[in-house]
């Protein structure tokens, strides 16, 4: 299942392709766990119906024709063609008559499983799941008894506008507990987070600069994906996994998979202190256009001699929003279509392909990773929003007939050359059920493009305020060229010359519908930033005092601190014609600092806390090897991880049937499992424990549902025979015997199906 994702896919980047023998052997080893796990389940009512008294005739692994097996006493022992299951039969489960009225009567035998008291059967039927529990248990706590490389703890991105940032968690802060409970890898800082109680903070124990911090953080929903989160990601290294949009490979001077940044500026970057120096990279790259890496000296011979050389990196513009709309139902499902589009000074960026899926319709039209969306279906120079409006209408032109092509224009990267292409959404329908899902092209283009400086949207105004492109008449489709003579060609330069020139009005030079050279006039606003000589980069700790402010969301009042630009703007305008002490950082790891500064209204819209630069690097993950060094300490931990993977699976149960944010198109049957299974076998044998303990835990809590057939469906007509005195009638049991196992053939092909179609 989907639930398994949390096992970190990266492991398997350096292994090299096996071979046919190879990969058979793999397979071999996760049909031998499998064929374990089912063993240890069925041992578990084996044990149980030993000590009950009860006779077994049969103990079996798997279904179907046997293979072979050997009679030992009273019981015969079966291995059968299809190891995916298993069961033991028990004298009196199915040794019964039925007589006239439809009642049940089993034949007179002390050793029948029927003739034991209820609280015996009920024993015999959950030992199964609980060995399951304690099977999964153990093998945790072998695999960090030898030990396991997981993320560490430490934060390595907080997130704009989420509750870490309300709450001030920072870029390498330790999380060491959380509610109390102690947290030993990253994955567990994200368990803790969803399974947490609505409405009630956490209470988290950091580590920051040797001192031990408590921060109380709210998680919050998040609206697409229904789960609880608060915002950061986890710590990274040096080491570069991918490099982004735009980079030549054979070009020297670019960035390439696999380098490793040895130094920033003057500083040497080592294993202590990458986080701090990749966090300050990710915050204010400016100061890092050029950095050492070191690469093999031959490209593509990765046993070449190494060699440091360095290399160009090339930041982008981020914008984030500077106000907060109250969200009706129907937005809480698309957050874009919430209040203004993120923008600088009410200029609005094109949009750029960051990823495109191997196989995926928008590959099939012969879009790339890095195309900047020019015209989508006659919209010219489109924001996310119009292009997700267009995805999703597509779909209801004709709803007998629901993918239609698109025709769309792109500038393809950095060429320059434009392609004129056609791309059809996919409209998926789940097999059985016949349920259509929103459409989608299989690529994300939420990146801003920053290497053509057109205005695909001026906002008008900011909560009644309007903005400067409105004021300076700049029109929708204009390409900037120039500010005050000094020629711009991206969205960075185009901030930097307006922070430059807060507090004044530039001439802004630019191209529209043929004509060359147009200009404005572009008032560009002082910021509480821009008067105390700050970058976007900076941090505001405190406003005369006040570390942070009451804001609203929704129809909620949050206290969010002042570096959030919605609560800053609330700060200073409450501050408005006094002068007021503001302390600052000027970027995340930097000393506090103090200034007395006057509050006046122009300086009240936070702009510059709305932009960010970035340099697109993906990094590889700060890990650490978890490893106990005593059994205890490991059972524990095994403990710990038996109950997150029980809950997660009830989680996604919840998110299928009841919140309808988990579709279950997601789910992968013995299909995928198999296949990922082999994965985890080719990633070495700690990787198949964990593996296996996952499906070990998943597997007690399938076995223990309320359905019938399994041995939870058993478990609820034991309690109602409790409850009522006297067995359910025979033709109940029949009927929902029936009725569970046309469900779970329905779900075997269901999910087998999806994954052959995968």
């Amino acid at each position: 299942m989907d639930l398994f994702a949390t096992i970190n896919s990266g492991l398997f980047a350096a292994v090299d392709a096996p071979s046919v023998l190879d990969r058979v052997w793999f397979y071999v080893q996760i049909f031998i766990g499998f064929s374990f796990i089912i063993f240890v389940h069925e041992l578990g009512h084996f044990i149980a119906a030993k000590w009950a008294g009860v006779r077994v005739e049969q103990f079996a692994i798997g279904f179907m024709r046997e293979i072979f097996g050997f009679t030992y006493g009273e019981t015969r022992y079966s291995f059968n063609l299809l190891p995916l299951g298993g069961y033991v039969k028990m004298l009196g489960q199915e040794d019964f008559e039925v007589d006239t009225s439809g009642d049940l009567q089993f034949k007179d035998d002390p050793r029948s499983f029927a003739n034991k008291s209820v609280g015996h059967r009920m024993v015999i039927v959950s030992a199964g799941v609980v060995m399951n529990l304690v099977l999964a248990g153990v093998l945790f706590m072998t695999v960090f008894l030898i030990g396991k490389d997981v993320a560490s703890t430490r934060i390595g991105m907080v997130v704009p506008d989420t509750p870490a940032a309300e709450a001030g968690l920072l870029p390498g802060d330790i999380v060491k507990r959380i509610n109390g409970g102690e947290i030993d890898e990253f994955n567990e800082i994200n368990m803790a987070v969803v399974l947490s109680k609505p409405d009630e903070p956490l209470d988290i124990e950091i580590l920051r600069g040797g001192e031990t911090k408590h921060i109380k953080v709210s998680p919050e929903l998040n609206a697409k994906e229904q789960v609880r989160q608060i915002g950061i990601q986890p710590a990274q290294t040096a080491e570069l996994l991918g490099t982004g949009l735009g980079n030549d490979f054979s070009n020297p001077r670019h960035p390439r998979p696999n380098d490793v940044i040895v130094r920033m500026g003057d500083t040497e970057v080592t294993e202590d202190n990458a986080h701090q120096m990749i966090a300050l990279l990710a915050t204010n790259p400016l100061d890092y256009p050029e950095v050492i890496v070191e690469r093999p000296s031959v490209w593509n011979d990765p046993d070449s001699p190494k060699q440091r050389v360095p290399v160009d990196l090339l930041p982008s513009l981020l914008l984030r929003r500077s106000e907060v709309k109250e969200q009706s139902d129907d937005d809480r499902k698309d957050p874009q279509d919430v209040g203004n589009p993120a923008h600088l000074l009410g200029l609005v960026p094109l949009r750029q392909f960051s990823y495109v899926e191997p196989g995926g319709r928008a590959e099939l039209a012969g879009i790339e990773q890095g195309d900047i969306v020019l015209d989508w279906d006659g919209i010219a120079n489109p924001t996310a929003k119009q292009i997700d409006s267009s995805i999703v209408a597509s779909a209801e032109v004709d709803p007998l007939h629901p993918e239609r092509d698109i025709p769309i224009v792109v500038q393809r990267g950095r060429t320059g050359k434009r392609q004129h292409l056609t791309v059809r959404p996919k409209v998926k329908t789940v097999p059985i059920l016949g349920k259509r899902k929103r459409p989608t092209i299989g690529a994300d283009y939420a990146v801003l493009a920053d290497d053509i400086l057109r205005v695909a949207l001026v906002v008008a105004d900011v909560d009644g305020w309007p903005t400067p492109a409105a004021v300076s008449g700049i029109p929708q489709g204009a390409l900037i060229t120039k500010v005050n003579d000094v020629v711009v060609s991206r969205w960075v330069d185009l901030c930097e010359q307006l922070r430059r020139a807060a507090g004044s009005t530039v001439t802004i030079t630019y191209d529209y519908a043929g004509e060359k050279n147009a200009t404005c006039e572009f008032p560009v606003p002082h910021s509480l930033r821009t008067k105390l000589g700050l970058g976007p980069e900076s941090v505001i700790v405190s406003i005369d005092g006040e570390e942070k402010a009451v804001v609203k969301k929704g129809e909620r009042e949050i206290p969010a601190i002042v570096n959030h630009p919605v609560a800053l703007r609330v700060a200073l305008l409450n501050a408005v014609g006094k002068t007021v002490e503001v302390k600052y950082r000027i970027n995340t790891f930097a000393e506090t600092q103090t200034a007395e500064i006057e509050i006046t209204e122009d300086m009240v819209y936070p702009w510059l806390g709305t932009v960010g630069y970035s340099v697109y690097l993906a990094l590889a993950p700060e890990m650490v090897v978890l490893k106990k060094d005593n059994p205890i300490a490991a059972v524990k931990v095994g403990i710990k991880k038996t109950y997150y993977f029980v809950m997660q699976v009830y989680q996604v149960m919840e998110r299928m049937i009841f919140s309808r944010s988990f579709g279950v198109e997601n789910i992968s049957g013995p299909v995928g499992i198999v296949k990922l299974g082999s994965q985890m076998a080719e990633a070495g044998s700690v990787q198949l424990m964990f593996f296996l303990a996952i499906i070990s835990a998943n597997l007690a809590v399938i076995n223990f549902l309320p359905l019938p057939i399994v041995d939870g469906g058993l478990m609820v007509f034991l309690l109602i025979e409790k409850i009522k005195g006297s067995p359910i009638s025979i033709r109940v049991q029949v009927a929902t015997q029936v009725i569970g196992l046309i469900l779970i053939v329905s779900a075997f092909l269901f999910v087998t199906l999806q994954d052959l179609a995968r």
